[in-house]
């Protein structure tokens, strides 16, 4: 292990400066992957601070994957595994996709990622490949009608274009997308025909990549991204319309019945306040008087 050299930090944000300074550490060689980092006593005199915030800066890489931290020993210097960026991205898919431009952005990478997807498969498929999304397409036109097996069997469709371009970093973007591709696909599945629809697209999909044709591929899986964009905002829009109109209808019926019920008990004419009578006869004989 190399000599610990000195380096004090400031006093603000401490925590977060010690990730920096060991994530550098790490990068450039000094802790290699599988060794053990020196003691939290021994890193806090190296940046010249407390151990807690040692402790919460090996919190902080631990999080993005960059070390293992165990009871009772060093923390060990590690490689993020591919499951562990997934699961990163897709926590920020999740963010991005709630947030008021969210779904917009997402359907903007959508679209330029499966459409190239799509004609990298054209320009690389195998006899082997064409056979497999074959045997995919013919499994989503089988789930026609079968809503969950549909949307099982879509998601694999798409999945297996991704196969095709044997680019690790193509499934994993895809893995990346799948959760957010699901909660949409399972709003739009609900349109009269939108199956169907798909079905057609995705065989002219399968088409154009069992012909080795890149820009038809590019175009065909553009035009079913966009289909499904605009059924998904029209789902979304009609369900809202619907759901308002329930409710102003339910609303009004309620006034109406409590109307009815105020206007039922009311007797048809006011009766005479109490004691009003005997202060009248009184008033009588006074004047007779």
């Amino acid at each position: 292990m190399q000599p610990v050299s000195s380096q004090t930090v400031g006093r603000r944000r401490r925590s977060h400066e010690i990730v920096e300074l060991l994530e550098k550490a790490i990068t450039s060689g000094e802790f290699k992957v599988g060794s053990q980092l020196p003691s939290e006593k021994i890193l806090a005199e190296r940046f010249g601070v407390g151990r807690p915030s040692v402790r919460e800066a090996l919190f902080l890489l631990q999080q993005q994957g960059l070390v293992d931290v165990t009871s009772g020993s060093r923390a060990r210097v590690t490689a993020p595994t591919s499951s562990f960026l997934i699961g990163q991205l897709t926590g920020f898919v999740k963010r991005v996709a709630a947030t008021g431009q969210g779904q917009s952005q997402m359907e903007q990478a959508r679209l330029l990622f499966e459409a190239g997807v799509a004609w990298q498969a054209a320009q690389v498929a195998t006899d082997e490949d064409i056979a497999r999304l074959k045997k995919a397409l013919d499994a989503n036109v089988a789930a026609v009608g079968n809503i969950g097996e549909f949307i099982r069997t879509d998601v694999a469709f798409h999945y297996e274009l991704n196969v095709i371009t044997q680019n690790p970093i193509f499934a994993a973007v895809y893995d990346v997308l799948v959760e957010w591709l699901i909660d949409q696909r399972t709003m739009t599945i609900y349109m009269p025909d939108a199956d169907r629809f798909s079905v057609r697209d995705h065989t002219s999909i399968y088409e154009a990549v069992a012909a080795h044709d890149p820009m038809r591929a590019f175009h065909e899986m553009g035009s079913h991204l966009r289909l499904i964009s605009q059924l998904y905002h029209e789902s979304k829009r009609l369900s809202a319309e619907i759901l308002r109109d329930i409710a102003r209808d339910v609303a009004e019926r309620m006034d109406r019945e409590k109307q009815n019920m105020w206007s039922g008990s009311l007797p048809s004419a006011p009766s005479q306040p109490r004691g009003t009578r005997g202060q009248q006869t009184k008033v009588k004989k006074i004047k007779d008087a």
